[in-house]
């Protein structure tokens, strides 16, 4: 299925990024429950890490109650692009419109405190942008680290419209994915019909099993994500604000013993493939968040990959955190993907 949606895209994606010139850049914004930060995509496939912004107490207390999907509420879904009904938010954005809610007091039904803390984040992260661009935004992608809820998702796209910024996508993957993307992370597949018994189809790259870890000072956010052909599906989602490095600080060992225990649940296999077989194996580890290389997450994450974790944790601390940092992973990719989604430009 991934590769015909992928053989799809890629067509579709060929006929027409010649007939217009291409954006010359994509923005993306990541927001983290106590921050956020800025990347911007050129066409040259470039990137730039612009800003990290600290956030006020109300946006604080907006992110740390913000409603994530967990898991169980869930049916696996595919990432790539928006195949939900879009709200009346959703539809507005996609019009450039604002809602006459904007305009209108809060004891009237206007704006809410959730939107206007939401804009006020969004406001200093797109001054910064349009600082280094020189130039006026009109679109831009924003990622969360988990799994949001409708109502959460209105609220950031209401807080856009606010701003008169548009966002392509009605509901962005979590920041995880994003993050998978921006270090390149897709499996190799044979584009076009190919027979099944063919030495070219035997050589594609099998489903692989991602796990990302967002890691910050007030929660401890992780994805298990099957890809395959660069479509990405999450299957477990850990959204838990009680084990962020604030947390475990307070605490000692049980609050290590809480973070071992969460990431065992999140990460248990086999996981079970669209064929119905069993994967076994983590085969990739993203770490992302400013707290990506804490000790403790380290010696948590040791302990339960076990053979797998010398090799999964080099190649995830070193090799890619020296390309990309895990600060700015999710909003690098989401940036990418803003280019993509752009005329002209191909997220293939």
């Amino acid at each position: 299925m991934g590769k015909m949606i992928l053989h799809y895209l890629l067509a579709a994606c060929l006929t027409f990024a010649h007939l217009i010139y291409a954006a010359d850049y994509g923005v993306g914004f990541g927001l983290s429950l106590d921050y956020g930060v800025a990347s911007i995509y050129f066409s040259n496939g470039s990137t730039i890490d612009i800003a990290k912004i600290e956030g006020g107490p109300a946006y604080k207390q907006v992110m740390r109650s913000a409603d994530a999907v967990r898991d169980n509420e869930i049916s696996p879904q595919t990432l790539l692009d928006d195949s939900s009904q879009p709200s009346i938010g959703a539809a507005q954005a996609s019009l450039g419109l604002q809602s006459l809610r904007d305009y209108l007091p809060p004891w009237l039904g206007g704006k809410d405190a959730r939107t206007r803390s939401l804009s006020w984040m969004l406001q200093a992260l797109n001054t910064a942008a349009e600082s280094y661009l020189e130039t006026s935004l009109s679109t831009v992608e924003v990622v969360v680290p988990f799994p949001a809820s409708d109502s959460y998702l209105d609220a950031l796209r209401s807080a856009c419209s606010s701003l008169s910024l548009r966002m392509p996508m009605s509901a962005q993957p979590p920041a995880g994915i994003l993050a998978a993307r921006a270090h390149g992370i897709r499996g190799k597949c044979t584009i076009g019909p190919v027979d099944d018994t063919s030495e070219q189809k035997q050589r594609d790259d099998l489903e692989q099993i991602i796990l990302t870890v967002d890691y910050n000072r007030a929660a401890l956010t992780a994805l298990l994500i099957v890809e395959e052909c660069g479509i990405f599906e999450y299957r477990r989602v850990l959204h838990n604000a009680s084990i962020g490095t604030d947390g475990l600080s307070r605490g000692s060992k049980n609050g290590r013993d809480d973070l071992a225990r969460a990431l065992r649940q999140v990460t248990r296999l086999p996981l079970e493939d669209r064929n119905g077989a069993g994967l076994k194996q983590i085969s990739q580890l993203v770490l992302l968040g400013e707290s990506a290389d804490n000790q403790q997450l380290e010696d948590a994450l040791k302990g339960i990959l076990g053979e797998q974790s010398g090799t999964l944790l080099s190649t995830a601390s070193h090799e890619r955190a020296r390309k990309v940092s895990p600060l700015f992973a999710a909003s690098r990719g989401v940036a990418q993907d803003c280019w993509g989604r752009q005329p002209g430009g191909c997220l293939l």
